[in-house]
């Protein structure tokens, strides 16, 4: 699960309850060799809609395909409510009171299948002999 820096772009204070990018991960094991995928999601500012006290932001997945998501911020009740869309199917969903709660909720489940993503070999811990 992975905590985001807040959204700063000069002038436009009504993004700043937003999220610079999010990021998903999931480590796996493909033959006997641990492998890390993930997907970076970054803001499309052009998707910003309000209807007054709910803002919606769309963020497109860095990777491709068709894979973005959704989150609105309401700013009367303070909530932020997300989905994450994997080719053209709500994927999951998450709802929280408070920033952390929020994307730890939305970030924890990390990849699903189908979805974009980069995916890298991690490192062998070292070996220690005596």
């Amino acid at each position: 699960m992975f905590i985001p820096y807040e959204l700063e772009i000069e002038g436009r204070p009504e993004l700043r309850n937003f999220p610079a990018n999010v990021l998903f991960a999931k480590v796996t094991t493909i033959d006997g060799v641990k492998i890390m995928g993930s997907a970076l999601y970054e803001p499309d500012v052009s998707s910003f809609a309000s209807d007054g006290t709910r803002h919606l932001l769309r963020y497109r997945n860095t990777h491709g395909g068709d894979c973005w998501l959704q989150i609105v911020y309401d700013t009367e009740k303070q909530v932020w409510e997300g989905e994450k869309i994997i080719n053209g199917e709500i994927a999951w969903s998450a709802f929280g009171n408070s920033w952390k709660r929020f994307f730890i909720q939305f970030t924890l489940l990390g990849l699903k299948n189908g979805e974009c993503c980069i995916l890298e070999k991690l490192a062998s811990p070292p070996t220690f002999t005596r």
